[in-house]
């Protein structure tokens, strides 16, 4: 049985990064009222008419439909396999939450108008719900070997810092989907430097780009202090947060240079689509990092 949930954690999280994906996809091919404004039907039918549109935003509906099932199941299962496990039944409510409020935002954004703030909330609230879906499946396929990763406890103040920097980092996600929904991407016609400048007019659209680059900048060098600091002090007795914090300084390297692929290839669909899906894998890890860093050997002893 503990095999089956393996797979069907694994099956949750792909499911759920797919409809990261393919909300990224409806926005990049401005397909939101691609079934005009009704929901669950599209254009007043349960099978759409063929137009690209409505073909993407019917896929993500059913992409969505089918994510909210699988994780449904994949929550309660876990849940019930590991009862009276508070990490388990948080993350598990957490994932359930998220996935419920994105589903009622998305279907509010098509009935009726949004301003661009709140649309920028949709793929937030769906890469928590990404986020709570993974640590699920990272808790289901970590725990037979947890007391070998977390053999020492961590600083409060690397765990304040990593938690401060991960809400942060959500904060230059909003941005970058406000940017999105702006139409704001190509406010900044150059890379790395805008409309010639090292700072802009930071008026309009070009303002609202740049300020999302500093806020992306000022990531990469959080996170690199992480990493110098976990590589120093974590690669003997936490293995867990010294490899995290490798790879998530490499995930916000990749996140920088596809911010300057997008603006190269002029919102080119595969470099919007990187984009989003390495900020979905970074922020993911970073909330990884987070949870991991609350784990003493004493609180494992204590869960048994």
């Amino acid at each position: 049985m503990d095999k089956m949930l393996k797979w069907l954690a694994i099956t949750a999280t792909v499911v759920m990064f797919l409809v990261m994906i393919a909300g990224s996809l409806v926005t990049k091919t401005e397909s939101a009222l691609g079934c005009g404004n009704d929901w669950p039907l599209c254009n007043g039918k349960w099978v759409p008419e063929y137009t690209l549109e409505s073909i993407i935003e019917y896929l993500h509906r059913v992409v969505t439909g089918i994510a909210g099932i699988v994780v449904i199941v994949f929550s309660v299962w876990a849940w019930r396999r590991y009862r009276g496990n508070r990490e388990v039944r948080g993350l598990a409510i957490f994932g359930l939450f998220f996935i419920v409020l994105e589903s009622l935002l998305g279907a509010s954004a098509v009935i009726w108008p949004q301003s661009s703030p709140v649309l920028a909330l949709h793929f937030g609230f769906s890469l928590l719900a990404f986020t709570g879906v993974l640590l699920l499946t990272i808790f289901v396929l970590q725990r037979e070997r947890m007391e070998s990763l977390v053999q020492a406890p961590v600083s409060v103040r690397f765990r304040n810092y990593i938690w401060a920097v991960t809400a942060y980092a959500y904060g230059v996600v909003y941005l970058g989907a406000y940017v999105r929904h702006t139409g704001s991407s190509m406010g900044c016609t150059d890379w790395p430097l805008c409309q010639g400048k090292l700072i802009p007019d930071l008026a309009g659209q070009a303002g609202i780009q740049f300020i999302h680059r500093v806020g992306a900048a000022l990531l990469f060098f959080l996170l690199l202090a992480a990493m110098l600091y976990a590589v120093r002090h974590f690669k003997q007795g936490r293995r867990d947060l010294y490899k995290a914090s490798i790879l998530a300084f490499g995930l916000v390297t990749v996140q920088v240079l596809s911010g300057g692929l997008v603006v190269h290839f002029k919102l080119h669909l595969y470099a919007t689509l990187l984009h989003s899906a390495v900020i979905t894998c970074l922020f993911g890890v970073m909330c990884y990092m987070c949870v991991q860093s609350l784990k003493t050997p004493h609180s494992l002893k204590l869960r048994k």
